[in-house]
């Protein structure tokens, strides 16, 4: 499932392209359980800006938004021929290029919002982890807030951890060097700043890897790889990256989570 480094190498890579006049969108004839509203007809606008929230992309085209969340999936390829893909959902023919979002078990989303609509969509989001709100003060506050709640689940819940997924949450842990199954309310503030430095570590390294493929999933925009996994420390390792220990796999609200018995407490 791409979170917030494989969103963002997609961002990055689209937006060396812009703009993307489209002068034509095909659909596919099931593309319509991806669409949440019924109205959808970019034609003859302009895609200007492409930012990110959290796992979300944001195609910008003047005062109307494409928000594009990739469920499980899904990604954006960018070619100069039309794309012969099997699972291509949507693509927008633009001047000298096509930008497909390619989709194979159709768990993403694609909202046509204007501005209001955009933030009344974003706001439901906790904050970014690259935003001056999320801070190790901010961490503290939520976790202290539900102190009940298992630390690794709790990173997942995007309505306090936008971009957080299942393998970030696993390397947080361990570099932070707190046990996925803690208690949020026995997390100090200290460990809290750890946390923090651990989020920002692995989210920097994990994009400039161009983020994590797992199974044969996630493709950037050049329908390429990204290499993070050669650089997780406990996800779906063996041994832990820091000490060289028996990682351990146990689950937690019913996703694989993997941490180091000797590095974590």
């Amino acid at each position: 499932m791409p979170e917030l480094p494989e969103v963002e190498t997609i961002k990055s890579q689209l937006s060396e392209h812009l703009p993307f006049k489209i002068k034509k969108v095909n659909y596919s004839p099931v593309v319509g359980s991806l669409f949440g509203e019924k109205s959808f007809d970019p034609e003859g606008m302009e895609i200007s800006e492409i930012k990110r929230y959290g796992k979300v992309l944001n195609f910008v085209l003047g005062d109307q938004h494409i928000l594009s969340g990739l469920g499980m999936t899904g990604g954006w390829i960018i070619s100069k021929e039309s794309l012969n893909e099997k699972h291509k959902h949507v693509e927008f023919v633009c001047d000298d290029i096509y930008l497909s979002y390619v989709d194979p078990r159709r768990f993403g989303f694609l909202h046509y919002l204007d501005e209001e609509g955009k933030k009344s969509y974003l706001t439901r989001l906790g904050p970014d982890p690259f935003s001056k709100d999320f801070s190790a003060e901010y961490i503290y506050g939520v976790l202290r807030k539900y102190p009940g709640r298992q630390l690794k689940p709790f990173l997942l819940d995007q309505k306090y951890f936008a971009g957080i997924g299942n393998y970030l949450a696993s390397e947080i842990c361990a570099l932070a060097g707190i046990r996925p199954t803690r208690r949020a309310g026995k997390v100090t503030r200290k460990e809290s700043v750890r946390l923090k430095k651990a989020t920002d570590a692995i989210l920097n390294k994990s994009i400039k890897a161009n983020g994590a493929t797992f199974w044969g999933g996630y493709r950037d925009a050049s329908g390429e790889k990204g290499e993070a996994l050669n650089h997780l420390v406990v996800f779906f390792q063996k041994d832990c990256g820091l000490c060289g220990g028996v990682v351990k796999k146990i689950t937690l609200a019913g996703r694989g989570t993997f941490y180091c018995p000797h590095c974590q407490h």
